[in-house]
């Protein structure tokens, strides 16, 4: 009987101990980053593009027909290289015509101005005479003070209509000189001989604006040329973060279709501002900045799109955790570490963002474990689950290396471990090759390994 009953307790135990288990909650599985100390670069980005700093735009100097430009786009031209010719406009007889009556007339016009010159130095001596002799009469009382008053008047107008006239002979002079400069340009051996249009600087040509034969008027843009070496960003920042960037401050220059990022430096911020419709419709303030290339590339040419980081602040040795563990409390930011398997809420001091990660200055320690994107479902003290993740790292035998350079030929092989712990378990070949571990022992060899 009391064996029956001992083996119906135990089978109790069993039971409850199972439905516990059953319905014990099962861990959150999780995404978690590591807490790590290195090099932090807050920054303003922006969309960009590339323009040549010198813009020379070749025009035609006279009026005439311009033959077509052998040129295209992107060949390179030398200084005082002929990209084009005018041939001007031929001479008309009735135009010649014209321009012998305009010159007579003015000769006309200068010769009057000349005899009314004449008159008024008349008009202003008789003046001076009646004057002085007005004054000698008032002197003795014979006149009156009103005929010396109006013999004063008549003599400072007629010394202004000396003056008056004696302009209008300067200006019937100039007249003459046009016209006959005019005459002279129409009567001239070189009048009818081509007018070569010629580039003043080495470059590139950017745009051909006419190419086709035709006839132009003198003024009439034919061809834009770039200065090459000097190629430059601009890059249109709104006015609230232009307020950040200084000259000489260094800035990257990502998303140009190379193979890394090129470097970069804040040469000026346009004083003015100007208004922009952004895409949303909204009105916004931006004024430009204009950066000069530090590393080229001569895959870049004019009006190319960039992204443009400008760097405000930066550091090297800075504790920082990513942008995404954090979530706000109050007034105060916080993250969820991960320890002995479970979130614990942990309020942190933040410092400068960058664009992904956030300096900590106190509250949590390098190497703690983070979760990343924490749901709704993650509370302080809740069991969490880390999975597991491959790796790929890169293994080349030998003694440790410090760099790429002095690195052997590498092999590549796969791991798994958990994310923010030492790789320390076995390393797996690919293909079901044998097993090497990482820890050297009795008869094995020895490799330095470096993440790909």
């Amino acid at each position: 009987m009391k064996k029956r009953t001992k083996a119906l307790w135990f089978l109790a135990m069993l039971l409850i101990a199972a439905l516990v288990l059953a319905f014990r909650p099962r861990p959150v599985v999780v995404q978690v980053a590591t807490a790590s100390t290195g090099l932090l670069q807050q920054t303003v980005d922006e969309e960009g593009k590339t323009r040549m700093h010198d813009h020379f735009t070749l025009a035609a100097s006279v009026a005439g027909k311009l033959r077509r430009v052998e040129l295209h786009a992107g060949d390179p031209v030398q200084a005082g290289e002929v990209i084009a010719w005018v041939d001007p406009t031929p001479i008309e007889p009735r135009q010649t015509a014209v321009l012998k009556a305009r010159l007579d007339a003015a000769r006309a016009a200068e010769s009057q101005a000349g005899s009314d010159v004449g008159k008024a130095e008349t008009e202003n001596d008789q003046a001076a005479v009646d004057l002085e002799r007005t004054r000698k009469l008032l002197e003795q009382g014979v006149t009156s003070k009103e005929a010396y008053d109006k013999a004063s008047s008549a003599a400072t107008a007629a010394a202004k209509q000396l003056d008056s006239g004696k302009s209008r002979a300067q200006a019937a002079a100039f007249q003459v000189q046009e016209a006959q400069a005019a005459l002279m340009n129409q009567s001239s051996a070189d009048a009818s001989l081509p007018v070569p249009i010629k580039t003043p600087v080495a470059g590139r040509v950017l745009r051909l604006i006419e190419q086709s034969e035709r006839v132009v008027t003198a003024g009439t843009p034919i061809v834009e040329i770039g200065y090459t070496p000097k190629l430059e960003i601009v890059a249109d920042f709104l006015t609230q973060d232009a307020v950040k960037i200084r000259p000489d401050m260094e800035a990257i220059i990502d998303d140009w279709g190379g193979d890394k990022p090129l470097r970069a430096r804040v040469r000026v911020v346009e004083p003015g501002a100007f208004t922009k419709i952004s895409a949303l419709g909204v009105e916004e303030q931006r004024v430009n900045v204009v950066l000069d290339f530090v590393d080229t590339s001569d895959r870049l040419a004019d009006a190319y799109r960039v992204e443009v980081r400008v760097v405000i602040w930066q550091a090297s040795d800075v504790l920082k955790v990513p942008s995404s563990a954090l979530f706000r409390i109050g007034e105060d930011w916080a993250v969820f570490k991960v320890e002995n398997g479970r979130a614990q809420r942990t309020t942190i001091q933040t410092g400068h963002r960058g664009a992904f990660e956030t300096e900590v200055l106190g509250g949590i320690k390098a190497r703690d474990l983070l979760i990343v994107h924490p749901s709704a479902e993650i509370k302080d003290g809740v069991r969490v689950s880390v999975p597991r993740q491959s790796a790929s790292i890169l293994i080349t035998r030998g003694a440790p290396f410090a760099d790429r350079q002095s690195a052997p030929t590498p092999q590549r092989w796969s791991l798994s471990a958990r994310p923010g712990q030492c790789p320390s378990p076995r390393l797996r070949r690919p293909a079901g090759a044998v097993q090497i571990t990482s820890t050297p022992a009795a008869g094995e060899r020895r490799f330095a390994l470096q993440l790909a």
